[in-house]
């Protein structure tokens, strides 16, 4: 049942390159897949094709599945060039896009795992895209993070309470009453036709959209979606416990901000909302920084 609604493609860029030149974390995801029949691995695929006496690099987006122990391929789509112009991850999420199925989709990075009483509530979670959550149904279902690394090091408790408050109680907030979260958490669930015909998922223009997830959220909300939140569900998460990585946290959320206001979805935003919605928007991303200034 579980193979014929779900699909399950994880997207690894670089794993062509990493099979021609023998390198053993190709062999490592080909024994994911051996190990995982229904696993789909989506990579790119650059060939050198020759034409009259020119020889061009092609660009090839490719899907593999695993049979008798040996990758073999499913899908293979020619790119119009090369695909890393933007930023790398959203990218990566970008090219593997097509190969997904459904109308939902969760996105997931590789430092996530899903724990097997979370799983039995997903099919509570999809219901939440026919509740009624204000004037739009939804379009993003906010899914909280649990950061399982927390017990490792005082220093890694600290930083699970820093996430908490920014990925948890902070968003909780934002969702309800504030109605200006926008996604900020990895495990949500896009809906998918909603916003493959709006865009796409992840904003890629390198320099700019380094938090490409919050602009994910901007998309979504400009082009009359919604973004919700829900506490019954957690995604565990591990992060790197240094203490340069709690500074790096900071800073990537500021770094963040300063793109965001660079950026056109906040003007456009600005001038949509009304009053009150343009108040809690102003002080939860731009106005922070300028009143702790």
């Amino acid at each position: 049942m579980a193979d014929m609604k779900f699909t399950y493609v994880a997207t690894c860029q670089n794993y062509g390159n990493q099979k021609r030149s023998g390198d053993r974390r190709a062999t490592d995801i080909l024994n994911l897949m051996v190990n995982n029949p229904s696993l789909r691995v989506a990579y790119i695929d650059e060939v050198e094709e020759r034409e009259g006496d020119k020889v061009q690099k092609v660009y090839y987006s490719v899907l593999i599945k695993s049979v008798d122990n040996l990758d073999q391929e499913i899908f293979r789509i020619k790119l119009p060039g090369p695909a890393k112009l933007g930023e790398g991850k959203p990218e990566n999420q970008n090219h593997a896009i097509i190969f997904t199925r459904g109308e939902a989709l969760q996105t997931i990075d590789m430092n996530q795992d899903n724990y097997l009483e979370e799983a039995f509530k997903m099919r509570n979670l999809l219901e939440e895209f026919h509740e009624d959550h204000g004037v739009h149904p939804p379009s993003i279902l906010g899914v909280r993070e649990h950061i399982f690394t927390g017990s490792v090091s005082s220093l890694a408790w600290f930083m699970s309470n820093q996430e908490t408050s920014f990925v948890t109680i902070g968003q909780r907030v934002l969702a309800r009453p504030l109605k200006v979260r926008f996604h900020y958490g990895h495990p949500d669930v896009f809906d998918r036709i909603f916003h493959f015909t709006r865009g796409g998922f992840s904003k890629a223009s390198r320099g700019i959209n380094l938090s490409e997830d919050i602009f994910a959220g901007f998309n979504s909300t400009l082009r009359r979606g919604n973004v919700t939140h829900h506490e019954y569900i957690q995604v565990g998460k591990g992060r790197d416990v240094g203490l340069n990585q709690i500074s790096l946290f900071e800073a990537k959320v500021a770094c963040g901000n300063g793109e965001q206001t660079l950026s056109r979805d906040i003007y456009r935003l600005g001038h949509r909302f009304d009053f009150f919605r343009m108040l809690s928007f102003y002080f939860t991303t731009v106005g922070f920084y300028v009143s702790s200034m």
